[in-house]
């Protein structure tokens, strides 16, 4: 799957909690195609997909990573949020497409931030369904299909 395939896949939000997207191709010399008004949409699409495994770990205790839930609720803090807060705004800002990946966007980061509010309350049951099929899963899942939808449109 070359990588325009692979934003069409995720862009019909055909991933869902249980069966998850594929991950994104071996991109090499075609990188470039991926980065589109300053935002590599293949690399947040990533960075957003591999919150999964590292709540995992932190749910089962495999990490040593401090998470704090004050801090992975502010959406405007990775670099997702600080292009949709930045140049996203001001290039897509007229895009319905951006202002739904804004607030799913938004939504995903206070799920995560749920999930370890959740395990540092010692309800490990609760955060694992957040995580795998609950309302973190929903809106990874919602926040990579707007993405890609948005790289989409922005390349049309």
């Amino acid at each position: 799957m070359n990588l325009l395939d692979w934003f069409k896949y995720l862009a019909q939000g055909k991933g869902t909690a249980a069966q998850p997207s594929p991950p994104p191709p071996e991109l090499g010399a075609v990188k470039d195609d991926a980065i589109v008004q300053g935002l590599d949409f293949s690399a947040a699409i990533e960075a957003h997909r591999k919150w999964k495994a590292r709540l995992i770990d932190f749910i089962e205790g495999r990490s040593q990573e401090k998470l704090d839930p004050a801090v992975i609720c502010q959406d405007d803090k990775c670099a997702l949020g600080r292009w949709i807060y930045g140049e996203g705004k001001t290039f897509c800002g007229h895009l319905p497409k951006f202002h739904q990946l804004k607030a799913e966007h938004a939504e995903f980061h206070i799920h995560a931030a749920e999930v370890v509010q959740l395990v540092q309350k010692g309800h490990l049951d609760e955060a694992r369904q957040s995580v795998l099929e609950g309302p973190f899963a929903q809106y990874s899942m919602k926040t990579q299909t707007s993405l890609a939808k948005l790289y989409m449109e922005m390349k049309s």
